[in-house]
């Protein structure tokens, strides 16, 4: 076979133009860092990439769904645990009350009642990032009413019971919410500061019934604070499991993705010596032209 002076030349130049492709590709690839710009540089890890990143915007917002609902959950324990407050608070009243104390008339203890119950109506309508807590699945909706006589809470007639859930996990959902129902038993913790106010007013003497009626209420509240609480706990332990599988994840995506600098520049500074190379030798052995003696 005739090997022609333009098929030496073809052959050199296709050479030479492929260390040259070499040459861009790895100083494209040592200059953003990346080691796939396209898909044709590695299909199968490309395939990969894409995989990775899509696991990572998952667990991104799985992480940011977590942390949201730790919050909202932290909220409501400590809402709890105000009310609480309130509730040891009257009992302490009520106490007073029922022992006779010469210090304090009924009326006075009956305002006091009175201004504890419009601070646990207050309470019981907290919001979250302009979401009420304990309104069950309408937390766009106020769930309690303090009724203008003061002689009634009123519940949401759209209703305050309800379980919300978030995606925390890949086929995995966390309950978020304690609603009113469960919280307050319906309006039964308003119900029990409205009686005794209304008993003190009245001139009755609190008994030992009402100390209990206090007590169980106040079990009540604090176990649903200790719920909540729980709640939020676990959730910030999946936040840290979720940040640590992101790591591992981005670790991955590197190995992958990412140009090992080293390594490139020396490959580099390899095909830079090629090129140099083979352009000399193409110089060399191609023969003059015509045009070169003409010269």
């Amino acid at each position: 076979m005739r090997i022609t002076e333009s098929n030496m030349a073809s052959r050199y130049m296709d050479s030479i133009n492929k260390t040259r492709e070499r040459l861009v590709n790895l100083q494209s690839q040592t200059a953003t860092g990346k080691r796939v710009l396209k898909v044709s540089d590695d299909p199968q890890g490309t395939a990969l990439i894409l995989r990775l990143k899509s696991i990572l915007t998952a667990n991104e917002q799985y992480i940011s769904n977590t942390q949201e609902a730790q919050s909202f959950m932290e909220v409501t324990s400590n809402t709890l645990d105000q009310i609480a407050d309130v509730l040891t608070l009257l009992k302490e009243v009520i106490t007073r009350a029922m022992n006779g104390s010469l210090t304090e008339t009924y009326d006075t203890f009956a305002l006091q009642v009175d201004e504890f119950l419009d601070e646990v109506v207050h309470l019981s309508n907290t919001q979250f990032n302009g979401r009420y807590i304990f309104s069950g699945t309408n937390i766009l909706e106020q769930p309690f009413t303090l009724a203008a006589d003061r002689s009634a809470v009123t519940i949401n007639p759209n209703g305050i019971t309800g379980t919300i859930e978030v995606p925390i996990a890949e086929g995995l959902k966390q309950n978020i919410n304690i609603d009113g129902q469960e919280a307050f038993r319906g309006t039964g913790l308003f119900d029990l500061f409205i009686k005794l106010r209304t008993a003190l007013q009245a001139g009755h003497s609190p008994t030992k019934a009402d100390i209990d009626e206090i007590d169980s209420m106040l079990d009540h509240i604090l176990t649903q604070s200790s719920k909540a609480g729980l709640i939020a706990q676990q959730l910030t332990h999946h936040v840290s499991y979720l940040e640590g599988q992101t790591i591992s994840l981005q670790s991955l995506l590197s190995m992958v993705q990412d140009t090992d600098i080293a390594e490139s520049i020396t490959q580099l500074q390899q095909n830079e010596l090629m090129l140099q190379a083979a352009l000399s030798i193409t110089a060399r052995i191609l023969p003059k032209t015509l045009l070169d003696y003409l010269r």
